[in-house]
């Protein structure tokens, strides 16, 4: 193997290192260390910065918790997307997407600065950015989505699983209690793993569940659409980590931006971006594209947005509201 390949799967691997332990661990001279570093710091993949003396830290780009060249974006295992992956094809930057199973994992990441710029739901980002202070929200891009997914008559269920501190978990009370249901007397399950969670569904551990597209559209059980019991709610939201704003706030402002001029086009580019979209997240295009329909793609940001919040209990004060959002 050569020696750029062992530097950085070594980088890789432990994700942080010292340069000295590079050469130490793999038995390579310095020299050869120091000019294979210097490459890859150019390509982007990796970020060097002093810490004592004459020592560097060295991150893999993908464990750095500060911007690096390669734009860092993290996704969800869903469909509410392709205005932006539209606009990604359209955008002059180098980037790498990432995609994640779990909200809590994804926002985490945002906060952490180990994702740039992450689409999560608002509802997680905005508690994720009041608490920890290290994120901001730049636009809602996408509304609806989601849904309940049961076998037997509604009211009888009594079991229902969902994703924690998401919009479906808290759209899932709110459609119970629209339906009559006293949720406190109901049992909640909460999962990590979506996929995980249909199994046990499937073998009746749930009565109900409560999925995100395109899971929703590819079930074959009986559904309900949160948007058709409690209206249009702000489903997805575009955030990034603190410090990437402030160092790039313009490239923040640009993709903002083209997404929105994405939207203007995206009935014509509906297949290539269903396409696109499934080979990331693992999905039939064809169900990917018929998911589209259970959304409205936005990109905007506004403060109804951030009262629309007070029907999942999570009042804003406009103090509140100016310290997580940016309103592009």
């Amino acid at each position: 193997m050569k020696a750029e390949d062992r530097i950085l799967n070594f980088i890789k691997e432990k994700g942080s290192v010292l340069q000295s332990d590079i050469s130490k661990v793999l038995g390579l001279a310095k020299s050869t260390v120091s000019e294979t570093l210097r490459k890859l710091e150019s390509e982007g993949l990796i970020l060097r910065e002093k810490v004592a003396g004459r020592s560097y830290r060295i991150w893999f780009f993908e464990s750095s918790p500060k911007p690096c060249e390669i734009l860092r974006i993290g996704i969800l295992r869903a469909s509410e997307y392709p205005h932006v992956i539209t606009a990604l094809k359209n955008f002059d930057f180098k980037f790498k997407i990432k995609v994640f199973d779990s909200a809590l994992n994804l926002t985490r990441e945002i906060s952490s600065g180990r994702i740039d710029i992450g689409f999560s739901p608002f509802v997680t980002q905005t508690i994720f950015a009041l608490t920890l202070k290290s994120m901001k929200i730049h636009a809602i891009v996408a509304l609806n989505g989601s849904g309940l997914v049961f076998k037997k008559k509604l009211e009888n269920c009594k079991t229902f699983a969902t994703s924690e501190f998401s919009a479906m978990e808290s759209n899932l009370k709110l459609s119970l209690e629209s339906f009559g249901f006293d949720v406190f007397s109901l049992n909640f399950r909460y999962f990590d793993s979506i996929e995980s969670a249909i199994e046990r569904f499937k073998s009746c551990e749930f009565d109900a569940i409560a999925l995100w597209e395109p899971y929703l559209t590819a079930s074959n059980f009986k559904k309900i659409h949160f948007k058709d019991v409690i209206g249009d709610f702000p489903c997805c939201s575009m955030a990034s980590s603190l410090e990437f704003y402030r160092e790039r706030k313009d490239l923040v402002r640009d993709l903002v931006g083209i997404i929105r001029e994405s939207i203007e086009c995206l009935d014509d580019k509906r297949e290539e971006a269903a396409r696109e979209l499934s080979s990331l997240i693992g999905f039939d295009w064809k169900i990917v594209m018929k998911s589209f329909d259970s959304y409205k793609f936005v990109c905007r940001l506004d403060n109804k947005d951030f009262r629309f919040l007070e029907r999942y209990g999570l009042k804003l004060t406009p103090e509140n509201v100016r310290s997580v959002a940016t309103f592009l």
